[in-house]
């Protein structure tokens, strides 16, 4: 038996830290590999990091609530797959495993001779395997042995793509990294006031805070924001869910305004495809999506998150609520992966159900808009030349200047405005 360090693997799109949510285990705790280890939460999402190893658990290195970086050790565990005890700690000069280190011992080893399965390309079989629950149940799924896979992830990690790389018989030869730039430092913050009249207190920044200011640092200096604001006469809208809400309410579907809109939405983006897209000024292209995926933006008391509807377009109003509903409970619980937000095509941010109107919502980059829903409200409206009272739901729709014309913001909120006004209109077009 021997010491084997975990260190945290960069388990997101250049992650660089996370927090460490909840510890399955404790120390003297037996543990096969693939067991339930922790939970890591980065960059808005929360990831299951199973075992690495069959082993027992030495010592936690890090508490619950914590913040760890990549590459820093998390636990250490007496098991067959780490070396013997009674060994010189690693240097800083000593080179790191990606998921754990084997200590060196004091007694150089004697080099032996390259032969075919120690050349470059090949997967050291004596290292634990590194891939995420979702990986391995793909590798089991495929009859896929992992251990003669190179991971091309980050850390060396396996992905679902060195799977079917794998099962397409062409092999790893490469590992593949990420470039990612390290971000400027915060100037320190002045010291904190003595004055008794005037007390202050400071609370550290939770790691979502963190990601949503970042993110929204980045999208207010990369994208030039222009809003344009409308209001949709909606009492046929009202009528219709009114009608259908009690028959959703028996297929266990809680039937929203929301989910309309996004059925709604998602045809304006079948229409105007430019607002499913995104920019690459380096190569100056746009890349359109060639799926179409909403998010939905979701309030919790652990920070904001973007969960999306996937292949919206396809689903049916009902399948569209359910799965807003399964997003904002998974969200709420502190359950979403980075799958469950990655790929969103646009975004739609909703404070009418706090009672907001009409704002400037700041697009969710790299998307090039977002369109932001006010609170449905009785007002008065003309219609063939006489006042009457009306349901009047408040838009408003950010998009990227870049690359989308005031004109072409106008039409497509028009044309939402005409589904959302009509929904039998929207239910025979989508």
């Amino acid at each position: 038996m021997g010491i084997y360090q975990f260190k945290l693997p960069d388990i997101g799109e250049g992650m660089s830290e996370g927090t460490v949510a909840k510890w399955y285990v404790k120390p003297g705790d037996q543990l096969k590999e693939d067991d339930d280890l922790l939970e890591i939460e980065n960059d808005k999402s929360v990831e299951e990091i199973p075992s690495p190893v069959t082993g027992t658990v030495k010592q936690i290195l890090v508490a619950e609530g914590q913040t760890a970086t990549v590459g820093q050790v998390l636990v250490e565990f007496e098991s067959e797959q780490g070396e013997p005890a009674a060994v010189a700690a690693p240097t800083a000069q000593t080179p790191a495993s990606p998921t754990g280190v084997k200590l060196e011992t004091a007694v150089p080893k004697p080099v032996q001779p390259e032969s075919a399965e120690t050349k470059v390309g090949v997967p050291d079989t004596s290292l634990p395997v590194l891939a995420m629950p979702a990986v391995r149940a793909y590798a089991r799924q495929n009859s896929v042995d992992l251990t003669k896979i190179k991971g091309t992830g980050s850390h060396g990690h396996i992905v679902k793509a060195d799977i079917d790389q794998f099962l397409q018989g062409k092999g790893n030869q490469t590992d593949a990294t990420i470039d990612e730039k390290t971000e400027p430092a915060f100037m320190p913050a002045n010291s904190v006031s003595s004055d008794a009249l005037w007390p202050q207190t400071r609370e550290k920044m939770s790691s979502i805070r963190r990601a949503t200011a970042k993110a929204m640092i980045r999208s207010k200096q990369n994208i030039p924001h222009v809003t344009v604001f409308d209001e949709a006469v909606v009492d046929q809208l009202w009528d219709h869910r009114k009608k259908y809400k009690e028959l959703a309410a028996k297929r266990e579907v809680h039937l929203t305004f929301l989910a309309y809109v996004v059925k709604a939405l998602a045809l304006v983006m079948k229409e105007f495809p430019i607002f499913n897209s995104q920019v690459d000024l380096e190569n100056q292209e746009i890349i359109y999506n060639g799926y179409i995926n909403i998010g939905i933006a979701t309030d919790t008391d652990h920070g904001l998150f973007v969960p999306n509807v996937k292949h919206a377009d396809q689903l049916s109003l009902f399948d569209i609520a359910r799965e807003i509903s399964e997003n904002t409970q998974k969200a709420k619980a502190g359950k979403l992966t980075s799958g469950d937000m990655k790929h969103t095509g646009m975004s739609i941010t909703n404070i009418g159900s706090i009672g907001g109107g009409f704002f400037t919502p700041v697009i969710n980059w790299p998307e090039v808009a977002i369109l932001g829903l006010g609170r449905i409200v009785k007002a008065p409206v003309v219609a063939e030349n006489q006042v009457q009272v009306a349901y009047v739901m408040k838009l408003s729709l950010s998009f990227d200047h870049r690359v989308i014309d005031g004109a072409t913001a106008q039409r497509a909120l028009n044309r939402l405005k005409e589904l959302l006004e009509d929904p039998e209109l929207l239910l025979m077009e989508g």
